[in-house]
């Protein structure tokens, strides 16, 4: 059993014997696992660099630390990785029957690059949120988009540490945490799948959108970010109704902005002063070193030690979801890859514009809906289109507005579970409450798309 901090896989038993840190018990097979996915991280950055290392040494690191992983995860966790290893094994079996080559170097190379950020991205929970315990929580339509604002700012940076605790400070602990604030803190967190360069979601759309790039993603998903969250504090505005002056909110201050921002400006310093570097590369190597100055900064050189070796024995170790996870999705990404490219392609349309990106977005918001996590429907979508070469910018588009949707209306989300766990709302009660949300999302995600395909010259259908 494990608890993942970004918001990606987590077993809801878990997250009820762990704490927002997601620590749990280690030995040395944490310990083995933790040191390997450091050095995962660090080849995949190295390779991202352009440095002679080859890509496949990270995923050799990964699949080793995710050997070591393996026993903490949910018998749950267990079949499905499975099923996707078993069914991307099939595939590369029978592509190389029928004579595609090359397809199986994909389970050690496909997603070291996201894999490494996540790592890097982990050790900002170090530097945590600022905020006094002592401090009354504010009430009314100001509190609630002061909470929406801010749990997607510092969502976007520590994932979904910032909402455990600020859930925690609502008073989450003693299962007090309401259906308004609970959906205040999913819509705000998930938003950030569209823009933030330290949210798996962007990660993956960079990954399986070949061609895309780091700043043609943020600027096609922060305005729209800015719109859901628009959509989502008019909506419980509507749905809170008279009780809205009683909502109870988190105190935000403007002076704690300034975590974010340093990480945005530093993420776009390096990417012009190392042209040559991946954005992922920049990344895992800025996010660590920031958190560990800070750190040193406010604690000290022993206290900094203490909280990095904290880090290694358990937080890391309490990745073994997503590794899981990217792993399996990177064995059956290359089977379907193999398999297309040795026995031809059919698809109902031969051009990805605006109409096809919508019919393909509600496709992958109705899988995430029958307990389908987008990582999966995204490595399909990719191999799927790959042979009409999708607009990179539209296609990445597409996989992050999936991930800021479609999780918030699945009941099997990462989030959903981890706030059902925690503090005691179903799962399947948050979704039912985020259906008409999902549905104006979608509306307004399509329309996007639109705007989108006009802007990079891709004809509408």
């Amino acid at each position: 059993m494990q608890c993942d901090t970004a918001g990606i896989f987590c077993n809801a038993a878990a997250v009820r014997l762990c704490d927002y840190t997601g620590a749990m018990p280690s030995g040395r097979a944490d310990r083995n696992a933790s040191l390997l996915l450091i050095l995962m991280a660090a080849l995949a950055a190295l390779a991202g660099a352009g440095a002679p290392v080859p890509a496949w040494a990270a995923g050799i690191a990964a699949w080793a630390a995710g050997f070591q992983l393996w026993p903490r995860l949910g018998a749950r966790q267990k079949r499905q990785v499975a099923w996707l290893i078993g069914l991307g094994l099939l595939a590369l079996a029978v592509a190389a029957i029928l004579g595609a080559r090359g397809a199986w170097i994909g389970i050690l190379t496909q997603n070291n690059a996201l894999l490494g950020m996540l790592v890097g991205v982990s050790f900002l929970q170090l530097v945590g949120l600022d905020g006094r315990p002592d401090e009354r929580l504010p009430e009314g339509r100001g509190a609630l988009w002061r909470t929406l604002a801010g749990v997607h700012l510092f969502g976007a940076v520590i994932n979904l540490s910032a909402v455990f605790i600020m859930a925690d400070r609502l008073g989450g602990r003693g299962g007090r945490l309401s259906g308004a604030q609970a959906a205040v803190l999913v819509r705000g967190f998930l938003a950030a799948a569209m823009w933030s360069p330290f949210f798996a979601a962007v990660a993956v759309a960079l990954t399986y959108a070949p061609g895309s790039t780091l700043v043609g993603v943020v600027s096609a998903g922060l305005p729209f970010a800015a719109m859901l969250l628009l959509l989502a504090g008019r909506r419980l505005e509507r749905e809170l109704g008279d009780a809205l002056p009683r909502f109870v909110g988190y105190p935000m201050h403007v002076g704690a902005l300034w975590l974010p921002l340093l990480l945005a400006v530093t993420v776009g310093i390096g990417r012009q002063v190392l042209p040559d570097w991946s954005a992922l590369a920049v990344i895992t190597v800025a996010a660590p070193l920031i958190a560990i100055l800070v750190t040193l900064v406010r604690s000290g050189p022993a206290a900094t030690f203490k909280r990095l070796g904290d880090q290694a024995r358990s937080r890391l170790p309490a990745m073994s979801g997503e590794l899981a996870l990217f792993l399996a999705a990177a064995v059956f990404a290359s089977g379907l890859q193999g398999l297309l490219q040795a026995s031809g392609h059919w698809l109902p349309f031969d051009h990805f514009g605006a109409l096809q990106a919508a019919l393909v977005l509600a496709a992958m918001m109705g899988a995430a809906m029958l307990g389908v996590h987008a990582v999966i429907s995204i490595a399909v979508v990719s191999a799927w289109l790959a042979p009409i070469a999708p607009d990179p910018v539209l296609l990445a588009t597409v996989f992050s507005q999936s991930w800021a949707i479609g999780l918030a209306v699945s009941p099997l989300s990462g989030i959903h579970l981890a706030i059902q766990g925690r503090y005691g709302i179903a799962a399947t009660e948050m979704a039912r409450g985020n259906g008409r949300y999902g549905l104006q999302a979608y509306a307004l995600a399509a329309l996007w798309l639109s705007l989108i395909g006009a802007w990079r010259g891709v004809s509408f259908y």
